[in-house]
């Protein structure tokens, strides 16, 4: 039952970040909103990789990777969000700059749950999915 609901979790978060990063038009974006969404964009990708890996048990240590990717990416989440950085085609909602500590503090946890699964000793695969899923949940935390 624990596998279905996370298979199922990891699916629509994976879901929800393929249809985020798709929706963004960021071909269209410019300064730092086009940053943002390529950023977000290559989050989501990563994240999606490591949840394929994890599901199919499958190619564990390149999670590093993009685990680290993450943790870089996420190191600058924060700078990506400028006061007035709305302007279309974002998707980034006001709330973001309404409630700004809470943005901050979702955008350490991703760094730090993705620094963990990239220090996660691959051989022991009930970590990685334990970290996987923690990651998991921040990143959907923050979407929601």
């Amino acid at each position: 039952m624990k596998t279905i609901l996370w298979t199922g979790s990891v699916a629509a978060v994976a879901l929800a970040l393929t249809v985020s990063a798709t929706a963004h038009d960021h071909e269209h974006a410019t300064g730092v909103v086009k940053e943002r969404m390529i950023a977000m964009e290559s989050m989501g990708k990563r994240l999606k990789a490591i949840n394929a890996r994890v599901r199919e048990k499958r190619d564990l240590a390149a999670i590093k990777a993009d685990a680290e990717a993450v943790a870089e990416l996420s190191a600058h989440v924060t700078h990506l969000f400028p006061a007035g950085s709305t302007q279309h085609p974002t998707q980034a909602r006001s709330g973001i700059w309404q409630n700004w500590p809470d943005f901050e503090r979702r955008a350490a946890a991703l760094q730090t749950a993705s620094r963990k699964l990239a220090d996660t000793n691959t051989a022991d695969a009930d970590a990685v999915v334990a970290q996987a899923r923690a990651l998991s949940q921040v990143c959907s935390g923050c979407h929601e």
